[in-house]
Parts: structure tokens; C-alpha cells; sequence
């Protein structure tokens, strides 16, 4: 059972999260209408997962996310989006949220996310992911309708299941065109690498075009160019 954070401006979207998730087995521990709001609460009440709408007055979601990651980077947040909000969903999972579920919510799939990612982390590769950074390794900027993903020196084990949410949220852009840019990088080990190539394969499946680009001559060149 989890402690569980509802964010959202709607009263009835807010009743609707709270009997999906307490029907599931969890507990909603506090309720906030706007991002602002969120900020404090998450302080107060120390949640293990938050649901977060996107759209809200006086602060959107967006916004309270990364004051949340800033503040506490192992934060658990699920974004409600409308159909139409793809771009700031983006945003959301570049700046540290972990997953996104699309209105009008169907309960089933609501738990599925929420358990998705209250078990992301845990097990036995918990205590490795501890040593890594809990920033961000990567971000996602919008140029001229090519989505840029840049990876940093945070880049690690922990950022495949976002980098995998954000990308799947595009698909269905066309035409759609992202570049992989490893240029802050030196170097990364192939265990990390390895399920990126993967995550661009999907891209390439479905139709869209994926470019990589790296510091020439260096490691991760070589292997991109192997993988």
C-alpha cells in the first residue's frame, strides 16, 4: 500500500483519482488544487507517489514538478494530462516525472502506471541505483519541430524508464524527428547505452527518424556505430 498525493483543480477529478487508488489497495494521504499547493503539501506529508494535472491556476503541474525534483530527486510523480497537453507532458518527464496517464482516466489503467512506477527502483538493483546521481540524465528541448534529447553526466541506469514514457508519448506526432545528443558526454558504459539504442529502435518502427549524434572518436561513437 502507498501513500498517495492527488494534485488536480477539479473536485471531481480529485474524487474520481481518490476512489480508483483506494479501491486499489492504496492510501490518499492529502489533496491539493494547485501546484503551489502540491509544493507544500509533498513537504508536509512525505507521500510515496503523487498524481499531478498538468493544468491548474497559480501554478501549473509542470512547474510544481520541478520543485519537487529539485527538492527531493527520488520523488514519485504521475502527470494527468488532456489529449492534447503532449508537449508539457514532455516537459514534465524531462524536469523528473516518471510516468503519464492520458483523460479521461480508466481505472485499471491508472493502477497499472501507479504500480509501474512504485516498483521502478525497488528490488535488488535498489542499492545500486542509490550510488548513482538522482538527477536528471537527460533533457528535452523542441527546435524548429526536432525533439533533442541531451544527455549529461548524470546519465545512468535510472533514466530508462522515463526517457522510454517520454518517447512513447510522441509517437504519435508525424512526422516525427528526434536527435539522440550524447556531445556532453565523454563516455558512458554499454549497460547504460544499450536500452537507449533500444528506445531509438522504436522510434525507427514507428516510422519516425532518429539521428545520434556524439563527440567524433569517442567511445560512445564507436558504440552506437557497434550496437
Amino acid at each position: 500500500m502507498a501513500k498517495i498525493l492527488i494534485v488536480d483543480d477539479s473536485i471531481v477529478m480529485r474524487r474520481n483519482i481518490v476512489h480508483v487508488v483506494t479501491q486499489g489497495g492504496h492510501e490518499v494521504v492529502g489533496e491539493a488544487a494547485n501546484g503551489m499547493q502540491a509544493i507544500i503539501s509533498y513537504a508536509d506529508l512525505k507521500p510515496d507517489l503523487v498524481t499531478m494535472d498538468i493544468s491548474m491556476p497559480k501554478m501549473g503541474g509542470v512547474e510544481a514538478v520541478g520543485h519537487i525534483i529539485n527538492k527531493d530527486p527520488k520523488a514519485k510523480i504521475i502527470m494527468v494530462s488532456a489529449l492534447n497537453q503532449k508537449q508539457l507532458v514532455f516537459e514534465s518527464l524531462g524536469k523528473g516525472a516518471k510516468h503519464y496517464i492520458i483523460k479521461p482516466i480508466v481505472g485499471e489503467k491508472l493502477l497499472e502506471v501507479i504500480n509501474e512506477v512504485l516498483k521502478d527502483n525497488e528490488g535488488p538493483e535498489e542499492e545500486e541505483e542509490q550510488e548513482e546521481s538522482l538527477e536528471p540524465g537527460f533533457s528535452i528541448d523542441n527546435e524548429a519541430g526536432k525533439f533533442i534529447v541531451r544527455f549529461n553526466s548524470h546519465l545512468g541506469m535510472k533514466d530508462h524508464l522515463s526517457l522510454d514514457t517520454a518517447v512513447r508519448g510522441l509517437l504519435f506526432i508525424k512526422p516525427l524527428n528526434i536527435e539522440f545528443n550524447f556531445e556532453a558526454l565523454d563516455g558512458v558504459t554499454e549497460e547504460v547505452l544499450e536500452p537507449i539504442i533500444r528506445i531509438g529502435s522504436t522510434v525507427k518502427k514507428s516510422g519516425g527518424n532518429l539521428e545520434y549524434k556524439c563527440k567524433a572518436g569517442s567511445k560512445i561513437e564507436q558504440l552506437v556505430m557497434g550496437l
